[in-house]
C-alpha cells in the first residue's frame, strides 16, 4: 500500500467518522399517520411521548419538559405503564464539570486520608519514643544510679529512697497506661 492510498484512507475513515456523528443526536417518532419520522430537531409538541421511539442522550430542555408533561398527562387519564423507550429511563452520563467535581473530591478524600496516616505515624513514632525514655528511667530508678533533680529554686538535689520508689512507682504507671 503506497503512502498516497494510506493516506486517502485516512482521509475517507475520518470523514465517515464525521458523517457518522450527528446521527447518534437524532429523534425518532411516529407521526399521526403512523410512519416512522428522522429528525435531529425533536417532534412537535403534539407528538405524545409514547411515539417517540429514539432521542439523543442530552435532549433538549424544552423537548424533556413536554415530554415528562405528556408522559404525566398520559398516566393521569388512562394509568398506563411507562413509555417502552429506553432511552428515556437511561440515566445520563455525567457532564465534564460533574467528572470534574467528583475527581477533585477523590483527590481531597486521598489527600486526607494520607494526611491522617501520616499523623498517625508521627503520633506512633513519638509514643515508642516516650515509651523508650519511660523504660531507659525505669532501669536508672531500679539499678540504683544516683539521680538528681533541679528543684523549683534550680538548685540540685539527689532523690532520697523513698523519693526513688515514688518515682519507680509513678513510671511503672505510665509505663502501663502508655506502652502496653
Amino acid at each position: 500500500m503506497t503512502l498516497a492510498q494510506k493516506l486517502l484512507l485516512a482521509v475517507v475513515s475520518a470523514a465517515a467518522l464525521a458523517w457518522s456523528l450527528p446521527a447518534a443526536g437524532q429523534w425518532a417518532w411516529r407521526d399521526a399517520a403512523g410512519k416512522m419520522v428522522y429528525s435531529d430537531q425533536p417532534p412537535p409538541k403534539s407528538v405524545p411521548a409514547k411515539d417517540i421511539t429514539r432521542q439523543p442522550a442530552a435532549a433538549p430542555a424544552g423537548r424533556v419538559r413536554a415530554t415528562s408533561e405528556a408522559m404525566s398527562d398520559a398516566s393521569a387519564d388512562t394509568k398506563a405503564a411507562p413509555p417502552a423507550s429506553g432511552a428515556a429511563a437511561a440515566p445520563r452520563p455525567p457532564t465534564v464539570a460533574e467528572r470534574e467535581i467528583e475527581s477533585r473530591r477523590r483527590q481531597q478524600q486521598l489527600a486526607e486520608a494520607e494526611k491522617k496516616a501520616a499523623d498517625e505515624e508521627a503520633l506512633r513514632q513519638q509514643t515508642a519514643a516516650n515509651c523508650e525514655r519511660l523504660l531507659a528511667y525505669q532501669r536508672a530508678l531500679e539499678g540504683g544510679h544516683r539521680i538528681a533533680r533541679v528543684n523549683a529554686a534550680g538548685e540540685k538535689e539527689i532523690l532520697g529512697d523513698t523519693q526513688r520508689a515514688s518515682e519507680l512507682e509513678r513510671t511503672r504507671t505510665q509505663i502501663e497506661q502508655n506502652c502496653r
